[in-house]
């Protein structure tokens, strides 16, 4: 198929149109991603910062919880052994060893309440900290994404409209030079000159 000077011409312009917004496009998505993994980096920084509180409390929390766990569990053989003696020297000193083995545990619980509220206390903070950081990052993240979004459309635009110049500028050079080919082409024009 033969194509017109024109046709050719108008397809190259057309296909550095379609070059230039795909550029621009590629361009625009590598500033979204880019700050898309900022974001995620603040995100993991966040995460890490509330487990490095969090870890160590849950630690100290199953400890105590096992260590009481380990204490009424030794308190309730006892009991059963001084049970099964029947004699009452026996009971007393079970007793004895009884209300020893529960002011331990009480005090085991109260710390592990001590324990517990330090560590809402400190959840309470990170997670204030935790919210506050992280709509600071996205405030920041959207205003550069909203500013990177801009300035693409601005240089889309710009590309586009620069484009469409040098197009009709093309266009009205080819058109010339056809009218000029037409008018060296007819006959007798060779006859005038």
């Amino acid at each position: 198929m033969k194509r017109s000077l024109q046709e050719v011409v108008e397809l190259v312009v057309f296909g550095l149109v379609a070059l230039l917004v795909g550029t621009a496009l590629v361009w625009v998505l590598g500033w979204v991603l880019s700050l898309g993994g900022a974001l995620f980096k603040a995100l993991a920084g966040l995460l890490w910062l509330l487990l490095r509180f969090i870890v160590p409390i849950a630690i100290v929390a199953g400890l105590v919880y096992f260590l009481v766990k380990a204490l009424q569990g030794r308190g309730a053989e006892t009991g059963a052994a001084t049970a099964a003696a029947g004699s009452d020297a026996a009971g007393t000193s079970t007793g004895a060893a009884g209300a020893g083995v529960q002011g331990t545990v009480e005090k085991v619980k109260d710390a592990a309440g001590d324990v517990v509220a330090k560590a809402k206390d400190v959840a309470t903070e990170v997670g204030e900290s935790v919210s506050e950081a992280v709509g600071t990052a996205v405030d920041k993240v959207s205003d550069e994404v909203s500013a990177g979004a801009e300035e693409a459309a601005e240089a889309v635009d710009q590309a586009v409209s620069d484009a469409e110049a040098a197009a009709a500028e093309s266009l009205d050079a080819a058109s010339e030079a056809l009218a000029d080919n037409a008018v060296d082409d007819e006959p007798g024009a060779d006859d005038k000159a």
